[in-house]
């Protein structure tokens, strides 16, 4: 065991971080990606089935080519083009590539787009303020819903004794928070009363 560890221990090194790669050499992978899933459509068009994954699509006149999966321009609002042959679309990647490497407004808004994924993805899995505007609907208290949404029956009947009971003894907001949420009653219980 000691020859294991002389033998080795010089060629020790700490693991590379996930995402420590450059825009740059991303968005190339991207690229080589996206020229990977060209070839496969060239050598099958008809069983082509990964459109969903891919930048460039078939539109009337060509094909359609974005400049990535997200909103982002190459330069001067250049964000999508459509070519006339499977060869232009490859062309336009390579190109694209190229730009990537030598652009530096480019690189600063492939790194901006990085850095709105990142945190969005983070907000995400923390839960933070980056929600829709439909969870934020959710997140609205009962209370706030208009009293007219509820069945008459149902107001009559509770009505009375909730006002009786919320002038003997006003509750503050904060236990008011903490009670559990009101169910439901079920027509069995609704009977029995």
């Amino acid at each position: 065991m000691a020859n294991f560890l002389e033998k080795w221990t010089s060629k020790k090194a700490d693991k590379p971080k996930a995402g420590a790669r450059n825009v740059v050499d991303t968005f190339r992978a991207r690229v080589a990606e996206q020229k990977a899933y060209l070839e496969e459509y060239e050598r099958d068009a008809a069983g082509f089935r990964k459109w969903r994954s891919t930048w460039f699509q078939r539109v009337p006149g060509g094909y359609g080519v974005t400049v990535g999966r997200d909103s982002i321009n190459a330069g001067r609002g250049l964000s999508y083009v459509v070519v006339d042959t499977i060869k232009d679309v490859a062309e336009f990647l390579d190109d694209l590539a190229y730009h990537a490497e030598h652009d530096v407004g480019f690189q600063q808004a492939l790194e901006q787009n990085r850095q709105r994924r990142v945190a969005l993805l983070n907000a995400a899995k923390t839960g933070g303020k980056a929600t829709t505007s439909k969870a934020k609907a959710k997140a609205k208290p009962a209370a706030a819903k208009p009293a007219a949404a509820k069945p008459a029956a149902a107001k009559t009947s509770t009505r009375a004794t909730r006002a009786k009971a919320a002038v003997a003894a006003p509750a503050p907001a904060a236990a008011e928070a903490a009670k559990p949420k009101r169910t439901r009653r079920t027509k069995a219980a609704g009977a029995a009363e």
